[in-house]
């Protein structure tokens, strides 16, 4: 019995071993291996532009700033252009460590997925990694520098993925499951499209940077931002980055955005919001105007299918509890504390915003033809028997019906 157990234990250590040195552990070489902490993808002609942002040692005594280093290369297609990538650098591209996508404003207007596949479908990128649109070139995108972070990946990734308790006002998508929307019956999409907005007023979508400041490494490989002096420096990174407008997408190509208000909305009604904030401004209170910052402190929501003979009844439910935040009026003594009431006149208001808000998500949705509620496949799941009748034409037939409850301190 011990001569049993002796062998299934040897047996079970020898998988072990076996499993442990057949991996890619030869390749964790950090002279030779470079570590990509995100890819933007850009064309020019008929060639695609793939740039990597790759992770380099952090300050030492002599060094103050993190240096961020970008390897760029050309290619008829990703896995090319990556291979090239590495052909030229010396350097091994190594992608399990890559958390974000960046497609270039010039590729909206063709199939997405046809790039997206190779990533989807390599072992080499986890699942997980986040993909989004950029309003101007990617790779310009992916050289610019923050106040607070000087590596662009990490500041897109911190508003793309707050923590908790923060605004939910961006609405992520991670390449799986944009591969799998367009695969499935409604063959839509979306992903956040990131702005480059000015850090000294907060608006305008141009951070002012010239071309010769961007980092490419096509001859020799790699190049350092940390290159950047005095002027162009301080240009390159007096830029913020804002994603809380939403790129839509139908059969790969993008049909159309959701504004920052909407796309609230969209996230209210598909995951929990809870430390949210909403401006409700013109709020009639006593003969005069208020404008409130509510905070959501908790929240429900629900979006159902029902398919009859006269038609698809398409049924929200949104219930939210929050509080008043800030209030603003000339003259107002209402007080902020935890224990303030909302006032009718603001509960009212306050539905009628969110109302309208999900008027506008369905009549984008109908003209876009992006279905992101997951109409067509709630339809094919669970009301199969009317599917065949309303397939080609469902966003036709909706019937619309929205509840919601706005609800605080009693």
């Amino acid at each position: 019995m011990r001569l049993k157990k002796a062998k299934a234990l040897l047996i079970c250590l020898s998988i072990l071993l076996t499993l442990f040195f057949s991996n890619d552990f030869g390749l964790i070489d950090v002279e030779k291996t470079s570590i990509i902490t995100a890819i933007a993808i850009d064309k020019e002609q008929d060639e695609y532009i793939l740039t990597a942002q790759v992770a380099v040692p952090e300050a030492t005594d002599t060094n103050t700033e993190n240096q961020k280093a970008q390897l760029s290369s050309k290619g008829k297609t990703i896995g090319e252009a990556l291979k090239e990538m590495g052909d030229v650098s010396g350097w091994f591209p190594k992608l399990a460590f890559c958390n974000l996508i960046i497609l270039g404003n010039n590729l909206a207007n063709e199939n997405v997925v046809n790039l997206l596949d190779y990533f989807a479908k390599t072992l080499r990128l986890q699942d997980s990694a986040l993909v989004a649109l950029s309003e101007k070139s990617a790779k310009e995108l992916l050289s610019l520098s923050t106040p607070l972070d000087n590596i662009s990946s990490f500041a897109i990734q911190k508003i793309l993925l707050k923590a908790t308790q923060f605004d939910n006002d961006v609405a992520p998508t991670d390449i799986k499951t944009f591969v799998s929307g367009y695969y499935s019956k409604n063959q839509s999409g979306y992903m956040p499209l990131v702005k480059v907005i000015s850090a000294d007023n907060g608006s305008g979508s141009e951070g002012q940077k010239s071309d010769n400041s961007s980092s490419s490494g096509g001859g020799s490989g790699a190049s350092s931002g940390g290159d950047q002096k005095s002027q162009g420096a301080n240009t390159e990174s007096n830029n913020l980055f804002d994603a809380r407008t939403t790129a839509l997408f139908f059969k790969g190509k993008k049909v159309g955005e959701l504004s920052p208000e909407e796309t609230v909305t969209f996230n209210a009604l598909s995951k929990n919001i809870s430390g949210t904030s909403i401006a409700v401004n013109n709020v009639p209170l006593n003969d005069k105007e208020c404008n409130y910052l509510l905070n959501i402190i908790s929240d429900s929501h629900s979006v159902k299918v029902k398919a009859t003979d006269s038609g698809i009844d398409l049924n929200f439910c949104l219930s939210i509890f929050c509080k008043v935040s800030d209030v603003f009026s000339t003259g107002t003594e209402d007080s902020l504390s935890s224990n303030t009431k909302l006032p009718k006149p603001l509960v009212e208001k306050t539905k009628q915003l969110l109302t309208n808000s999900i008027i506008s998500l369905v009549n984008k949705s109908i003209s876009t033809n992006c279905d992101f509620f997951n109409i067509k496949e709630k339809l094919y799941r669970y009301n199969y028997s009317k599917y065949s009748q309303y397939k080609d034409n469902f966003l036709s037939k909706l019937n619309i019906k929205i509840n919601v409850n706005v609800s605080g301190q009693k």
